[in-house]
């Protein structure tokens, strides 16, 4: 009994120590990662450390990941290269809990290697979150000084190349009182597994914003596409490379019907690269090789 009230003592202490500088985020301010993911910061008995580590005392929150595409829809799968917003939510019920806080990371499935592939928006102040990149090299997301009266973080997130595979989203919140210690707090933690689309499990085309026919390919100096649109309305098109980077990218206006378009092509290096259209939710991926 000793031995427990002398360690949750100690854990006090440390706690007390650490909250002034983990309100600027744990990998800002103390270099280390606890969102629960693997290989992040461990309890002396292995398992993950989170926000709960120092704060507790209070009901936990519930803390959700979503993942949202261009037209705010939320998806489960990723078009390589594309970019997402992946956001954060920490609901409570607890009337004192004014003040929030997260951290995450997105892991390949693969090894558990990081993505890195946040971004930071340059406003933190508009923002509320920012970047921060720990000594063993990997990259997280995490609140920018406490978020008062704002439980919602939503983060910019590019998609990894094509062939990556599954990738898990780990995420750990924190909804905190406010009277400058961890008591009285509440924290959870949560995950997100994405599975990678690939041209061949892109909509068929009879559900496709639009039919696409690429012709020559291989592509030359030139890639000429055939776009059928179902309905007219406004359409989004890019070509990515197998490292996710956008080679070309184009808007349009299509009327119902046909539609010919050519696509510099010159100087894509060679190898595979994925054309994506869309078109509100609608989605539609054809693989190109240069």
């Amino acid at each position: 009994m000793k031995i427990r009230l002398v360690y949750l003592l100690f854990l006090t202490i440390l706690c007390a120590l650490v909250l002034p500088a983990s309100k600027n985020g744990r990998a800002s301010a103390d270099k280390t990662g606890n969102t629960g993911a693997p290989g992040d910061d461990a309890n002396p008995n292995g398992t993950p450390r989170t926000c709960s580590y120092c704060h507790f005392g209070a009901a936990a929150p519930t803390v959700t990941v979503r993942i949202l595409d261009t037209a705010g829809d939320t998806v489960t799968t990723y078009v390589p290269g594309s970019q997402y917003t992946a956001r954060v939510s920490i609901n409570t019920n607890v009337p004192s809990h004014t003040g929030f806080g997260f951290q995450m990371i997105a892991l390949r499935d693969s090894g558990n290697t990081d993505l890195d592939g946040f971004s930071d928006p340059g406003n933190n102040t508009v923002n509320n979150y920012k970047i921060a990149t720990i000594p063993n090299g990997r990259t997280y997301a995490e609140h920018d000084n406490v978020s008062v009266n704002n439980s919602v973080f939503n983060v910019v997130w590019t998609a990894p190349a094509a062939g990556t595979g599954p990738v898990t989203f780990y995420a750990a919140g924190n909804a905190v009182n406010r009277n400058g210690s961890t008591s009285g707090d509440g924290t959870a933690a949560t995950t997100l597994k994405l599975t990678e689309q690939s041209a061949t499990s892109a909509p068929d085309l009879a559900d496709a914003p639009v039919q696409i026919k690429v012709w020559p390919n291989p592509v030359g100096q030139m890639a000429r596409l055939e776009m059928n649109a179902v309905q007219a309305g406004q359409y989004r098109f890019r070509v990515v490379d197998v490292s996710g980077k956008a080679v070309w990218q184009h808007a349009q206006r299509l009327g119902q019907g046909t539609t010919l378009l050519e696509v510099p092509a010159a100087d894509w290096a060679p190898g595979m690269y994925l054309l994506e259209a869309v078109s509100g939710s609608a989605r539609q991926v054809v693989k190109l090789v240069r």
